[in-house]
């Protein structure tokens, strides 16, 4: 990647695109788990995007650039202003939830699987939604993209000991709070996702016409995924999360490609 950016630095849009296309996947997927909505996800991966190659004359090298552009993207995330969901969600509030979801009425119809999945994975997000942000951003480094602790600390720029127990306890608080709640962590649990279908849609967590985080084209590979996992880091890791929308995309290589300066 760092040949591509002297490149770009020369004025190749070719590179530029290729630049956007390799790392825009994960940038994506880093906001979506950290924010919950697709449609904030996308703005903030605009945004970090537009961050990321206007600064690319003040990559140093001294890092891998994926590192660089990983600080970029937590920074941006960490500064901004709460969204509805951040400010009211808690896990005390989200246990009650979660407990009151289950009375409504079984749903049965064609579209079920698909329904099943959207709740599952806005669920689980949920879940992350109701840590600290410094703890949710320091498990979605550690457990859902998996970086050591050297490279996700260099991230955050704190110690290595200090993300280690900051993973250490965002590992904990989801496990203790999906082990008393999550039918997929704990089956004598009573939550189960088939069963908070009806309550979503009523509730309007869930929009049939306009589905956040599911396609029928994704959801083969997630159910068979999901159903052979029961931990809770390897419950939020399967989530088919990793395509942003193609209009966001063309967007996006459309006001890097008209920036007029990159430095």
């Amino acid at each position: 990647m760092e040949t591509l950016v002297k490149e770009i630095l020369n004025g190749d849009k070719g590179a530029l695109e290729k630049l956007v296309k390799d790392i825009q996947g994960n940038i994506f997927n880093l906001s979506l788990r950290f924010l919950w909505s697709k449609e904030d996800a996308e703005d903030s991966t605009q945004e970090i995007m537009v961050k990321v190659i206007t600064n690319l004359g003040k990559f140093e090298g001294k890092s891998k650039f994926t590192t660089w552009v990983y600080r970029i993207a937590v920074n941006h995330l960490l500064n901004l202003k709460k969204n509805k969901l951040e400010q009211s969600l808690s896990f005390t509030s989200f246990g009650k939830d979660l407990e009151n979801g289950l009375s409504t009425p079984s749903y049965e119809h064609a579209d079920k699987n698909l329904l099943v999945e959207e709740v599952k994975i806005g669920c689980t997000l949920g879940m992350l939604i109701c840590l600290d942000r410094s703890l949710r951003i320091a498990y979605i480094l550690g457990e859902v993209f998996e970086l050591k602790s050297n490279e996700a600390s260099e991230i955050l720029e704190i110690t290595p000991e200090n993300f280690r127990k900051r993973l250490s306890q965002s590992r904990t608080t989801l496990q203790n709070f999906m082990g008393a709640y999550c039918g997929l962590t704990n089956k004598s649990n009573a939550c189960r996702c088939d069963k908070r279908i009806n309550y979503a849609l009523q509730s309007g967590r869930i929009n049939k016409a306009k589905l956040n985080f599911v396609s029928a084209d994704t959801l083969n590979k997630s159910k068979t995924e999901m159903e052979k996992l029961y931990s809770t880091s390897a419950i939020i890791k399967s989530h088919p999360l990793n395509s942003i929308s193609n209009n966001k995309s063309n967007e996006i290589l459309n006001i890097l490609a008209n920036l007029k300066s990159i430095v």
